[in-house]
């Protein structure tokens, strides 16, 4: 179920970001986007109920899991990122 509440900013700052890198850890997108903790967890968690994001386990640390697009929403991801903002279907 797509979740079509308005995704806050920093949910598509962390959006763009993954569009531009790839898949990344929790740790990783904390320290190259300088956001707090709890924010990035938030933005994880909303961008997950839009199904925009999956994760993925990091089998070289097992404590961590690695972000990434979901490949089946790109259409809706790009659109995101091309307003900048969030589109309410």
């Amino acid at each position: 179920m797509v979740n079509n509440d308005k995704l806050p900013d920093n949910a598509i700052i962390l959006l763009r970001f993954l569009h531009d890198h790839g898949r990344k850890t929790q740790k990783e997108i904390i320290q190259t986007l300088g956001l707090p903790i709890r924010s990035v967890r938030y933005c994880i968690r909303r961008l997950q109920e839009r199904q925009l994001i999956v994760k993925y386990p990091n089998l070289r640390d097992m404590r961590s899991v690695f972000y990434q697009l979901n490949t089946d929403f790109v259409a809706e991801t790009e659109a995101i990122l091309e307003r900048g903002e969030d589109i309410v279907a």
